[in-house]
C-alpha cells in the first residue's frame, strides 16, 4: 500500500507538471495571449467551436481582441499576419495530420501528403500543365470553353431568358465546373455531363448535400470513432460512408471510360485527357522505380484515382461557390452589371450569344477572345478578387507543424521566439481578408477597392490576399480556377442581366471549406437589348 501511494503521488506530480505547470509557466508559448482561459491547458475550447460550426469566427474574434498571434491550445497557435505567412508556409513546416483525412480510396494524394518531399515530388508531375502560361495558351482550354460554356451553358441560360423561367445558379454553377474540370482531366468525351444530364447532376448534388456537416468526429477523433463503430456505436450516420463511396465512384467510372477510349475511336467532340495522361505518364516514368514497382496494378490504379478525385473535389465545389457568390453580389448591383458589360463588349471578339450571322462561324470554331485578353480586364478582375476576398471558398485554418529549431535560426513568429517543435501553427483566410487597415469596411463587397487603389495599396492587399494559400503548397489549380471563372462571367454578363428571385440561406458556412448554407440561388436572366 505504501508503494502504491508513493507511485500514485509521483504519477500525479508528473502529470501535474506535464499538463499544468509546464504549459502554464515554462512553455515558450505561455506568454502568448490565450484565446480562452482554458487554452493554456486544453484544446477543448477550439474543438468545441469546431463542433458548433463557428471556428473561423471564434478565432477571428480572438485576434481582434488579442492581436496577431493567439494560443488556441497547449501546443496550438493561430496567426493573423502577412509577415508570419512567410515563416509558417515556407519549406520548413510540414502539414498537420489533419490533412491525411483527405486521402481517397485509401491512397494519399498531393493535398493529403503530410511531408514536404513526397508532396514536392508529386507536385512536379503537374507543374507544367497547371502553369498560367500553359493554360492561357492551351488549345484544350479554348475548346472546353467553347463546348461547355458557349455550346452547353449559354443555350440553357438563353432558354431561361426567353421563357422567363428562373434557374438555380448554385445547381448550374456546380454542373459547369464539374463538367469543365472532369473534361480537363479525362477529355470531354469521358467526362461528366451534368449540364445536360439532370438526373446525374441532381444525384451528385443530393449526395454532396447529405455529406455536408458531417466528418467532425472522424477527423477530430479518428481512433475513437473507428473503435466505437466496431462496437456498433456510430457517432455519424453509417450511410455517410456509403454516400462518399457513391460520390467517389464517379472518378473510377471516368478512369474506366478514359482507358477504354484509348482503344476505341469515337465520333463527336473530343479533347485530350490532359491531367490523366500527364499523371499516368509521369507515374510510369518516375525515377523512383523502387517504390512504384512493387505496387499491384489495382493499387497503382487507386493511386491515380485518389489524385484525380482530389482534383475534381478541388476544382468543382470551390469554383462553383465563388461563381454563385459573385453572381449574387452582381445581381444586387444593376449599375455594375452595365459597367461590366461595357468592358466585356470591348473584347475581340466579344462572346455574343446567339452569335450573329457574321460571327457564327468564328465563335462556333473556338473563335473566342484570348484568355490573356479576358484576364486583363480591370473591372472583371476587381469583381472576382473582391468575391474571393469576402467569400474565399477555403476560409478556414491551414495548420502546419513547427519543425525542430536550428541553433542558427530558431523559429520566431510575431515576435515570439523558440516556438517548440511539434507546435500546430495556422493562419486562416477568413481573418487575413478582414484586416481593417488593409481592407476598410471588410464585411462589404466593394470591387471598387481594387480599382481605386494605388500600386502600393494593391501590393499590400495582395500580401494579405490568401484565397489560394501561399508557399510551395498553395493551390496548384489557382490559375485554372481564375480562367474558368472569368470566362463564365464574361460569357454570361456580355449577353444577360441577372436579378434575384430567391437567395435564402446564402450565408456562408463556418468551416474549413465553405459554401452557402443553403443550396439555392434562384436568378432571373434577361437578355441584354
Amino acid at each position: 500500500m505504501g508503494l502504491s501511494l508513493i507511485f500514485g503521488s509521483v504519477l500525479l506530480l508528473f502529470l501535474s507538471y506535464k499538463f499544468v505547470i509546464l504549459p502554464l509557466f515554462f512553455s515558450p508559448l505561455s506568454t502568448i495571449p490565450k484565446a480562452h482561459f482554458t487554452s493554456h491547458l486544453s484544446n477543448g475550447w477550439i474543438i468545441l467551436q469546431r463542433y458548433r460550426g463557428r471556428e473561423n469566427r471564434a478565432i477571428h474574434n480572438a485576434h481582434q481582441r488579442l492581436g496577431p498571434i493567439v494560443r488556441l491550445g497547449p501546443k496550438a497557435l493561430s496567426v493573423n499576419s502577412a509577415d508570419a505567412l512567410k515563416v509558417i508556409y515556407s519549406d520548413r513546416f510540414d502539414k498537420d495530420e489533419f490533412y491525411a483525412a483527405f486521402a481517397n480510396y485509401g491512397q494519399p494524394n498531393m493535398f493529403s501528403m503530410i511531408q514536404r518531399k513526397p508532396h514536392a515530388d508529386r507536385k512536379r508531375m503537374f507543374g507544367s500543365i497547371y502553369s498560367k502560361s500553359s493554360l492561357q495558351s492551351s488549345s484544350v482550354i479554348r475548346d472546353l470553353c467553347q463546348e461547355l460554356m458557349v455550346a452547353r451553358l449559354l443555350p440553357i441560360i438563353e432558354k431561361s431568358a426567353v421563357k422567363g423561367s428562373p434557374i438555380n445558379m448554385i445547381e448550374y454553377s456546380s454542373a459547369v465546373y464539374m463538367d469543365f474540370i472532369s473534361s480537363f482531366i479525362f477529355g470531354v468525351q469521358n467526362s461528366a455531363n451534368f449540364l445536360y444530364d439532370s438526373e446525374a447532376r441532381k444525384a451528385w448534388l443530393a449526395r454532396r448535400t447529405l455529406t455536408k456537416g458531417y466528418g467532425f468526429w472522424g477527423m477530430e477523433f479518428p481512433l475513437l470513432t473507428s473503435w466505437l463503430a466496431r462496437l456498433g456505436i456510430h457517432l455519424e450516420p453509417p450511410e455517410i460512408n456509403s454516400t462518399w463511396d457513391a460520390i467517389k465512384d464517379l472518378c473510377l467510372e471516368m478512369i474506366q471510360k478514359t482507358e477504354k477510349s484509348k482503344e476505341d475511336l469515337k465520333s463527336g467532340v473530343q479533347t485530350k485527357s490532359v491531367v490523366y495522361d500527364q499523371f499516368f505518364n509521369q507515374l510510369s516514368s518516375s525515377s523512383d522505380k523502387t517504390s512504384l514497382s512493387p505496387l499491384s496494378e489495382s493499387t497503382r490504379r487507386l493511386t491515380v484515382a485518389s489524385e484525380l478525385m482530389d482534383h475534381i473535389f478541388a476544382g468543382t465545389d470551390t469554383t462553383s461557390w465563388t461563381l454563385a457568390y459573385l453572381m449574387h453580389e452582381l445581381s444586387h448591383r444593376p449599375d455594375l452589371q452595365s459597367s461590366l458589360r461595357a468592358e466585356l463588349i470591348s473584347l475581340c471578339p466579344p462572346i455574343l450569344y446567339p452569335p450573329s450571322t457574321t460571327s457564327q462561324t468564328s465563335i462556333m470554331n473556338s473563335g473566342l477572345p484570348l484568355s490573356r485578353s479576358i484576364d486583363s480586364l480591370p473591372l472583371l478582375d476587381a469583381i472576382l478578387m473582391e468575391t474571393l476576398r469576402l467569400r474565399p471558398s477555403v476560409p478556414g485554418s491551414q495548420p502546419r507543424i513547427a519543425p525542430p529549431s536550428e541553433p542558427s535560426s530558431p523559429i520566431s513568429i510575431c515576435g515570439y521566439t523558440n516556438i517548440p517543435a511539434g507546435t500546430r501553427v495556422s493562419a486562416q483566410a477568413y481573418s487575413l481578408h478582414r484586416n481593417t487597415e488593409v481592407f476598410p469596411e471588410p464585411e462589404l463587397w466593394k470591387p471598387e477597392r481594387w480599382l481605386g487603389a494605388s500600386q502600393v495599396e494593391k501590393d499590400e492587399m495582395m500580401r494579405w490576399f490568401w484565397a489560394f494559400g501561399s508557399g510551395g503548397r498553395m493551390c496548384i489549380g489557382n490559375h485554372l480556377a481564375l480562367i474558368e471563372l472569368k470566362f463564365v462571367v464574361a460569357a454570361i454578363y456580355t449577353n444577360y442581366t441577372t436579378k434575384i428571385i430567391d437567395d435564402k440561406d446564402m450565408e456562408q458556412l463556418d468551416s474549413y471549406s465553405a459554401g452557402p448554407k443553403g443550396e439555392k440561388l434562384i436568378l432571373q436572366f434577361e437578355k441584354v437589348r
